[in-house]
C-alpha cells in the first residue's frame, strides 16, 4: 500500500478525474473531507486521492 502524506489544508488530486481539490479533513479511517474549487464538501477515499507536488519557491 502507498503512504499518502495528506495533510489538512493540502491540495490534492482525484485519481479518476485529475481534478485538484483542497483537503479539509483527514481521518485515520482512510478517507478525507474535501472541498472542491467549484464548491462543496465532500468525504472521498484516500486511495481516490493522489498527493500534488507542490514547486519549491525561491526568493
Amino acid at each position: 500500500m502507498e503512504i499518502k502524506h495528506l495533510q489538512k489544508g493540502s491540495q490534492a488530486k482525484i485519481a479518476s478525474t485529475g481534478q485538484i481539490v483542497e483537503v479539509k479533513r483527514v481521518s485515520d479511517h482512510g478517507f478525507s473531507v474535501v472541498r472542491f474549487q467549484t464548491g462543496g464538501d465532500y468525504m472521498i477515499l484516500n486511495d481516490r486521492l493522489e498527493t500534488v507536488q507542490q514547486p519549491e519557491v525561491r526568493h
